[in-house]
């Protein structure tokens, strides 16, 4: 799975109406790959500038409003306030970007990325289909995108077949069953005070 989240962080400049969802990533990653790689991001003190250089690159091109609130079913979504749809978005884009940022700057080691095929499903939205290669071992990694003005952004991403979403989804609801929403952002801010220490945060 680690070698897979390097996909996480892919990016893109702006886009045109008629870009195709597969080429316009093809330079992000790149762009990616080439800060993972930097010999000027090796020293520990140049970490977080490296983290940094990829989330610039992850808010162009991931629709973290729409990754936040398919994170949870509709009906609890509908029961948080404005207020703390907006904080609980806030909160939940920085713990999931912490978490994979220093999983792939731990464990990246020179993995390929390899380019499919795109599935059209309608006009403005679309499914790209990798896979993560390194010597023997490769991992599929699927990203659902859709256009959002004007440009290709990614909702969902699939590793191996299992939905980034789904597995937040079912987490939230449990948690959502006997707590409130304030408890929820509440535990998240937690993590995200681990996060900064270095661990790795998985749920």
């Amino acid at each position: 799975l680690s070698l897979a989240l390097i996909v996480f962080v892919v990016g893109m400049t702006h886009l045109a109406h008629g870009a195709q969802p597969l080429d316009e990533l093809k330079g992000p990653i790149e762009q990616v790959i080439g800060i993972l790689r930097g010999p000027q991001f090796k020293d520990a003190s140049k970490k977080d500038l490296q983290r940094e250089k990829m989330w610039e690159i992850a808010r162009k091109i991931f629709d973290f409003d729409a990754i936040a609130r398919g994170s949870l079913t509709r009906f609890r979504w509908d029961s948080f306030t404005p207020r703390q749809r907006e904080e609980f978005t806030n909160v939940f884009t920085e713990f999931i970007g912490n978490n994979y940022f220093n999983k792939i700057q731990g464990q990246y080691h020179n993995e390929e990325v390899v380019f499919l095929k795109q599935e059209m499903l309608t006009e403005s939205k679309a499914r790209v289909m990798t896979k993560i290669q390194r010597e023997a071992l490769e991992i599929p990694v699927d990203y659902s995108m859709w256009m959002r003005g004007g440009n290709w952004k990614i909702f969902n991403v699939y590793i191996e077949g299992v939905s980034l979403l789904g597995n937040y989804r079912n987490e939230f609801e449990r948690f959502l069953t006997n707590s409130s929403a304030e408890e929820l952002i509440s535990e998240l801010k937690k993590k995200i005070e681990r996060q900064k220490k270095g661990e790795i945060v998985e749920k």
